[in-house]
C-alpha cells in the first residue's frame, strides 16, 4: 500500500511466496478465513463488528417434513423432498429462525481450527437421505461479545466451538442431544428412533453446555413455537447436535459508496466481507461489487 492506495498483492502457493502488482483486488473471502480477518485488520482496513446468529442443527425424519408439509398427498412421485422456513421473535425479544435447510440430507462438520468444533448441513443431490436437518439459530448481538474490538465476534465463535470439541470427546465428535432431554433440561444417554447423520459421531449429554447461557432458553421457546406451526417439529427423539456458529460473518468489512474500502483499489464484496447472508446474497453482492469496478474504469 502507498498513499493509501493498492499497489500490490503477496500470496502463497505450495509453500512459495509470489507477488503481483495490481492497483484493484476484489476480496470475496470467506466468513471463516479468520487468519486473512486478521491480516486485514492489520493492514489497516477498517472493519467494525457485526450481529450474527449461534445454535445448533437439527434432525427430523424426512418422511415427518413431508407428511407436515404435503399431508394425505406426501411421499407422492411428483413432488420434491419437504423443506420449511421459519422464524419467530421470542418472548425476551431475541430472534430465532431455522437456516441452511437440508432436506434428505446430513449434518456434517465444518471445523476450520484445530481443536474446534463447528457444524454444517447438506444435501446430497437426490435429497434421498432418511432425515431432514436445518440450523435452529438465535440472534447473537455485539454488546454479547464482551469486547469492542472488531475481532471479537471472531473470539466469541472460537470460546463455543472450543466449548463443543470438549463436551464432544475430542476426535471432532459432535455434543448430541435428544429434543425431548434439550426441552427437559436432562441429559441424553443415547439415540431414539432418529440415527443421527454427523460424523465421526456423536457423544450424548447436554448441548446447552456448548452454546452462550441466553441460547439455550430461547431455542426451547422456538422449538414450542415451530412445532405449533409445523406439527411433529418438537418431536422427543428428534436429533440436535452442536454448535452451529457460522451462519454469517461476525463483522464487516468498511467500504464506500464506491465500493471501495479505506485502502483505495480494495474492493470487499460478500458474506465474508459482511454484505451478505448466504448464497444468493453474496453472489448478488458480487455483482454489484463488480460493476462498482466497471465504473471505476
Amino acid at each position: 500500500v502507498e498513499e493509501g492506495a493498492l499497489r500490490g498483492i503477496t500470496y502463497r502457493r505450495d509453500g512459495e511466496s509470489h507477488q503481483v502488482q495490481c492497483d484493484q483486488l476484489v476480496l470475496a473471502i470467506g466468513h471463516s478465513a479468520r487468519d486473512t480477518y486478521e491480516m486485514l485488520h492489520q493492514a489497516g482496513l477498517d472493519m467494525e463488528q457485526k450481529p450474527f446468529s449461534i445454535g445448533f442443527r437439527i434432525e427430523h425424519p424426512q418422511g415427518l417434513i413431508d407428511k407436515a408439509q404435503y399431508g394425505a398427498l406426501a411421499g407422492h412421485e411428483r413432488l420434491p423432498r419437504a423443506e420449511y422456513h421459519l422464524s419467530v421473535k421470542t418472548s425476551v425479544g431475541r430472534g430465532a429462525y431455522t437456516f441452511c435447510m437440508c432436506p434428505g440430507g446430513t449434518v456434517v462438520p465444518s471445523s476450520s481450527e484445530e481443536n474446534k468444533l463447528c457444524t454444517n448441513g447438506m444435501s446430497a443431490y437426490l435429497r434421498d437421505g432418511a432425515n431432514a436437518n436445518s440450523a435452529l439459530l438465535c440472534d447473537v448481538r455485539t454488546e454479547d461479545f464482551g469486547s469492542n474490538h472488531p475481532l471479537a465476534g471472531i473470539a466469541f465463535q472460537r470460546r463455543w466451538e472450543e466449548a463443543a470439541y470438549t463436551l464432544g470427546g475430542g476426535g471432532y465428535r459432535a455434543p448430541a442431544q435428544l429434543v425431548g432431554d434439550f426441552l427437559q433440561g436432562v441429559p441424553s444417554t443415547g439415540m431414539g428412533s432418529v440415527v443421527p447423520t454427523y460424523r465421526p459421531g456423536v457423544n450424548w449429554g447436554m448441548v446447552e453446555e456448548a452454546l452462550p447461557a441466553f441460547a439455550a432458553p430461547v431455542l426451547k421457546e422456538a422449538i414450542g413455537a415451530f412445532d405449533r406451526r409445523l406439527k411433529g417439529f418438537a418431536l422427543p427423539d428428534a436429533v440436535i447436535t452442536a454448535a452451529e456458529t457460522r451462519s454469517s460473518a461476525p463483522l464487516r468489512i468498511l467500504r464506500q459508496g464506491d465500493g471501495q474500502s479505506a485502502i483505495k483499489g480494495i474492493y470487499p464484496a460478500g458474506e465474508g466481507a459482511g454484505y451478505a447472508g448466504g448464497i444468493m446474497s453474496a453472489a448478488v453482492d458480487g455483482l454489484k461489487t463488480a460493476i462498482k469496478l466497471v465504473e471505476s474504469l
